[in-house]
């Protein structure tokens, strides 16, 4: 008689097939851009919003990285909000002398009630306000960024029918494996968000590295109705904009387009930050993108279930179920992997794909359920 666990194990195993493969075709046949090939006039004035709290560490290499761009200098400016920073970060930023520099401190807007919450959402949309630009690209205060970064996003943006762009992040140079994991894994996201995009099925963007027009942010109203969620700036945005406009959302495949992020230094930053990231899940509104997210959370508890189904039960073929769904993920992972590491000069990873598998179950199992329920800590605010 047939195992009943392996049967759910072939099944569990054919769609993560499935479902890989899709973001593995989706990822090859999206086209690389070079900004080189942009007509003419394809330079128009930009904003770059940075909603800010507690970068005092970053925020000056961050400024000092957009102040070098190879995009002229009357063609852009910097808007720096501040979010109740209890360190120097808005006094660094304003020692940044620069006549295209805009440093905003939200406490002046909010009041003193406003400290206590997250305010990522209204810094950004109070630094839409005041753009002079036409468009407007987001980024992080702790994010680094090349010279040519401006000019691609503005490039891709102008030159193409969209109406929201997003553009490729990568965690900065990693020399621990809690660093190493989060390059992976932050590599894997953004392939999966450049393959999703490009079959028309938009699931992810990040607001670290985010492009669209003024126009388009207010007639969408920004983000009222998800004003008051904690995170998911960049999501809720994207999905606004898709069901106005559906098609209009791009992806910049360009490593000239690549924004660089720290990673996190220690394992409780780390869970809170995946914490964050995922607890914006259930308030999608997206039922098809929720399946997915749903599916990919309990393919990865039955391979643990699989697991503890191998350690349990008397010898015999009790593995198979384990080296069904284990080994289909690993394979599928490593082909999807491939590419995308090779598009951000990160091949090397792939050594560390088969130990990084392991804990990538643990953690995805632990917090679907943690961010769902629990709370975190993340810029020294308990959010709840």
């Amino acid at each position: 008689m047939t195992d009943p666990f392996l049967i759910a194990a072939i099944a569990f195993a054919s769609l993560y097939f499935i479902m890989v493969m899709y973001f593995f075709i989706g990822w090859v046949r999206l086209k690389r851009y070079d900004v080189k090939t942009a007509p003419a006039g394809t330079q128009p004035f930009v904003s770059v919003v940075i909603p800010t709290r507690n970068e005092s560490k970053y925020i000056k290499a961050c400024l000092e990285a957009i102040f070098a761009q190879n995009y002229p200098a009357d063609k852009f400016e910097v808007i720096v909000v501040d979010d109740y920073s209890t360190d120097p970060t808005i006094r660094f930023a304003r020692e940044i002398n620069k006549p295209n520099l805009l440093v905003l401190d939200l406490q002046q807007y909010l009041g003193n009630p406003g400290e206590y919450v997250p305010n990522k959402k209204k810094a950004i949309a109070l630094g839409v306000k005041n753009a002079k630009g036409e468009l407007i690209i987001t980024t992080d205060g702790d994010c680094n960024i090349g010279p040519g970064w401006l000019a691609t996003m503005a490039g891709y943006y102008s030159s193409h029918p969209y109406k929201l762009v997003t553009g490729p992040v990568m965690v900065k140079p990693a020399y621990s494996p809690l660093a190493w994991f989060q390059q992976l894994d932050v590599l894997t996201m953004l392939g999966i968000t450049g393959a999703t995009i490009r079959n028309n099925f938009p699931t992810m963007c990040n607001g670290a590295n985010l492009m669209y027009a003024k126009q388009v942010f207010l007639d969408v109203e920004g983000f009222k109705g998800n004003n008051d969620i904690p995170t998911g700036d960049d999501i809720f945005l994207m999905h606004k904009v898709n069901q106005r406009y559906p098609g209009a959302i791009g992806f910049v495949k360009s490593f000239d387009a690549c924004v660089f992020t720290k990673p996190e230094s220690g394992l409780g930053g780390f869970l809170s930050q995946r914490t964050r990231w995922v607890s914006k899940s259930r308030n999608i509104g997206n039922w098809q993108v929720t399946l997915v997210l749903v599916f990919a959370y309990f393919f990865n508890l039955f391979v643990i279930g699989a697991g503890i189904y191998y350690a349990l039960q008397p010898v015999g073929m009790n593995w198979l179920p384990l080296a069904v769904a284990g080994s289909t993920k690993l394979a599928v992972d490593f082909l999807f992997a491939i590419p995308v590491s090779w598009f951000y000069r990160k091949i090397i990873l792939l050594l560390l794909l088969p130990f990084v598998e392991i804990f990538h179950i643990l953690y995805v199992v632990i917090i679907g359920v943690v961010s769902q329920f629990g709370r975190y800590r993340w810029k020294d605010r308990l959010v709840r």
